[in-house]
């Protein structure tokens, strides 16, 4: 196992020269949701360089925050409206590393999480956006998260709230203590003549701690290594800064509380209950990706292994398009990352980027002509629409036994006290029932709680049953990932020969037009000359 040192970047976005050069909260959110915005502050408007490499982005809120803030442009045009100092602090800006072979999906998932733990949950606002960007020299992908925070904290109402507030030091007796001037003598006073006092200056929160960088470095390495783990791939071990082996779960299940615990058991579906509710789901996804992440490695392999004496000699416009685009792009095709539906499904995108790879797949396919790789994907996106309908449907059941077997974990302890409880009669059963006062109310809740759980009519509780019809549906899920892998694999491929075919047609054009505009102006001063 190889360890890797993973990077991380915090840095402070404000208008001061010390923070690096003086930024616009506006313009960092433009640049990294690659999306064109207007700074009501310094009435700039800030058009993104870039659009391309954007897999995701989103903002995210504290329960207290105004709903218009879920707007990126009037978040931060608020954050810089509030800020009037000259060397303001508008916002701290986060950029972390992320595996090159996790795919867009769980990318995306991973991060939404670790952005509610580590900023939100703790009354930040938080605007993240996933890039996939390309090393133009070495081809090497890199896919990074840009994490874009608030740095005031929100009153109860949704207001800004100071970044500081002043303390006085008091002696003995509970008094001021006075602030003195050495060469006088006298207690200083300010311009309007007010008496000063010693005093200290007290941050309102403590998001400027220097330890929160090396908890949010940790937090992360310990994140990546646990989903890592858990779709199998150990091939690198992240370090926040040690060598020490983590052992975090990625979504570990919240606490519901009294409350909500008793209004979940009488069927009322409470926001801690939801967010349980998306854990449970949102762990089912990263257990189905550890082995999609093995059948599109294998899919992979057998396309790059075809040897070259098998390879049917045919000529193929796809392949012509294939070698032009290569030719002006450094030898490799680029990758659609925000049109690509099935593109965003795959981890080693960086094999479909390979010249070599890709021809191979067109003469595995037997290809000729785009109209018959267009044949090709309609009939494979018929299929993927069909598999997959089928498979989420069996991933839903699977997440539905699986929370009722948690559930039945819980209540199974609990079960040999209601037993006992009625293997005695007359006054030993009330001896016992005021002895075991609260393991018999545990059973009564548990039960009511798997019992509005259970959907089907008969409402009857049956673990045994639950584990065989699971093993059942993993199996069904296990029997169509390779056939789903391969569709995902095939779609991704064509969705990149596409892209490059429709990119490489609008450089001839543009190259044609240019010829023909030089041509013009050659032609224009023979006749001149003339």
């Amino acid at each position: 196992m190889a360890v890797k040192s993973i990077s991380t970047r915090a840095q402070i976005c404000g208008r001061g020269e010390r923070c690096h050069g003086g930024h616009s909260a506006v313009e960092q959110s433009s640049y990294i949701s690659r999306t064109t915005m207007h700074s009501e502050y310094d009435g700039q408007t800030y058009y993104p360089k870039y659009s391309e490499d954007l897999v995701y982005t989103a903002v995210m809120l504290p329960g207290n925050a105004p709903e218009e803030y879920k707007d990126p442009g009037k978040l931060w045009n608020a954050v810089e409206t509030y800020e009037t100092g000259a060397k303001a602090q508008l916002a701290r800006t986060y950029r972390v590393e992320l595996p090159n072979e996790w795919n867009y999906e769980l990318a995306t998932k991973v991060m939404r999480d670790y952005v509610q733990r580590n900023f939100v949950d703790k009354g930040m606002c938080a605007q993240f956006a996933i890039h996939d960007s390309e090393n133009r020299k070495t081809g090497q992908r890199n896919l990074h998260c840009h994490i874009l925070l608030t740095m005031r904290s929100l009153d109860a109402q949704g207001h800004w709230m100071a970044k500081q507030r002043k303390e006085y030091l008091k002696d003995e007796n509970g008094e001021r203590i006075p602030l003195m001037d050495k060469k006088t003598g006298q207690q200083k006073t300010d311009k309007q003549h007010r008496k000063q006092w010693k005093c200290v200056t007290i941050p309102t929160n403590d998001w400027s701690s220097k330890e929160n960088a090396k908890r949010w470095r940790k937090d992360l390495a310990d994140t990546i290594n646990a989903v890592n783990q858990r779709i199998g791939m150990t091939e690198d071990f992240w370090e926040h800064r040690s060598f020490k082996e983590q052992g975090l779960e990625i979504v570990p299940q919240i606490h519901l509380g009294e409350k909500a615990s008793a209004m979940e058991r009488a069927g009322v579906q409470t926001i801690r209950g939801d967010i349980n509710r998306e854990i449970i789901a949102n762990n089912a996804v990263i257990q189905m990706a550890r082995a999609a992440y093995e059948q599109a490695k294998e899919n992979l392999r057998v396309i790059s292994a075809i040897p070259a004496s098998a390879v049917k000699a045919i000529k193929s416009e796809i392949l012509d398009m294939i070698r032009e685009a290569a030719k002006r792009n450094h030898e490799r095709l680029k990758l659609p990352i925000i049109k690509g539906k099935f593109l965003r499904l795959m981890s080693d995108r960086a094999s479909l980027q390979n010249k070599s790879q890709m021809e191979d797949f067109v003469r595995k396919m037997g290809w000729t002509s785009f109209a018959e790789m267009k044949s090709f994907k309609h009939e494979q996106e018929q299929k993927y629409s069909a598999i997959s309908t089928q498979r989420l449907d069996m991933q839903k059941r699977a997440v539905y036994l699986q929370s009722l077997l948690d559930a039945y974990r819980e209540y199974e302890p609990y079960i040999k006290f209601h037993k006992e409880q009625w293997a005695v009669t007359g006054w030993a059963r009330k001896k016992y029932e005021r002895q075991h006062i609260s393991e018999l109310a545990f059973y009564d809740a548990h039960r009511s709680h798997i019992k509005g759980m259970i959907t089907e009519a008969n409402k009857k509780i049956t673990p045994r049953t639950w584990r065989q019809e699971l093993a059942a549906v993993q199996a069904s899920l296990d029997r169509t990932q390779k056939p789903y892998a391969e569709l995902v694999t095939n779609l991704s491929a064509v969705e990149v020969l596409e892209y490059n075919r429709d990119d490489l047609n609008r450089m001839l054009a543009n190259e044609s037009r240019q010829k023909k505009q030089i041509a013009a102006r050659v032609q224009n001063r023979r006749e001149e000359a003339l």
